[in-house]
C-alpha cells in the first residue's frame, strides 16, 4: 500500500507516536502504549520499533493460535496454560453433588438466620446483599445450573456467575460480609450433622 506506515492518510502509526495530532477524534492512545511501558515517551519508541520491525511481515495471523492469540512461544504457552485451567474450572453439576444443599433450604436459612423474608431476598433492589449471598451460595452449595438459579432470580446465567465472582471478592474484602458468610457456612454444616 505505502512505502511507511505514516504515508497512510488513515494509519493511526503518527498518532502512536505522537508525530501530529489524532485524525480520529477522541483517539485514547495511552491503553496500547501503556501496555508496552508505562512511561509515555518510552511506550511511543517501542512502539515505533515494533511497527518497523515487522512491516515487512506477510501476514500477522499466519501463526495464531486457535484464531484467538498471536505471539511467540512463551507467550502462546501462557494462553494454553489459561485456557486448560479454565477448561477444568467450566461447570459440571453432576460433579457438585457431594454435600450439596437445597435451593429451599438455603433460602429458607438466609431468612431464619438474618430475619427478613423471602421476597427480600428475591428483590431487585440495588446491592442487596441477602440476593448476592443467596446466588452464590446457589452457584457454589447446590447442584443447580447457573441457568436454573438465573431462572429464580429472572437473570441471565452469565449474569449469575458475575454476581457470584463479584461476592466472592466482597467476602474477601469486606469484615462484615465475610463474617456473615462465616455465620451462614457454619450454621449450614450444623445442620449437615445434625441430619
Amino acid at each position: 500500500m505505502v512505502e511507511k506506515p505514516g504515508d497512510y492518510i488513515w494509519s493511526t502509526y503518527l498518532d502512536y507516536i505522537g508525530e501530529r495530532k489524532p485524525l480520529i477524534k477522541n483517539l485514547d492512545t495511552s491503553f496500547i502504549l501503556k501496555q508496552l511501558d508505562n512511561d509515555l515517551k518510552s511506550a511511543k519508541k517501542k512502539y515505533k520499533n515494533q511497527v518497523l520491525t515487522n512491516i515487512t511481515m506477510q501476514n500477522p495471523l499466519a501463526n495464531t493460535f486457535e484464531g484467538i492469540a498471536v505471539g511467540d512461544k512463551e507467550f502462546i504457552d501462557n494462553i494454553k496454560r489459561k485456557i486448560s485451567i479454565a477448561g477444568r474450572n467450566r461447570e459440571i453439576a453432576e460433579t457438585k453433588f457431594v454435600g450439596a444443599h437445597s435451593a429451599s433450604g438455603i433460602i429458607k436459612k438466609i431468612e431464619d438466620l438474618f430475619g427478613i423474608k423471602k421476597v427480600e431476598i428475591f428483590s431487585k433492589r440495588r446491592n442487596n446483599l441477602y440476593r448476592k449471598l443467596a446466588i452464590y451460595l446457589l452457584k457454589e452449595k447446590t447442584t443447580l445450573r447457573l441457568r436454573e438459579i438465573g431462572d429464580m432470580f429472572n437473570i441471565d446465567y452469565v449474569t449469575v456467575s458475575s454476581v457470584a465472582k463479584r461476592f466472592e471478592k466482597e467476602i474477601r474484602d469486606n469484615k462484615k460480609i465475610h463474617h456473615m458468610m462465616a455465620e451462614i457456612i457454619h450454621s449450614m454444616q450444623n445442620n449437615e450433622s445434625n441430619a
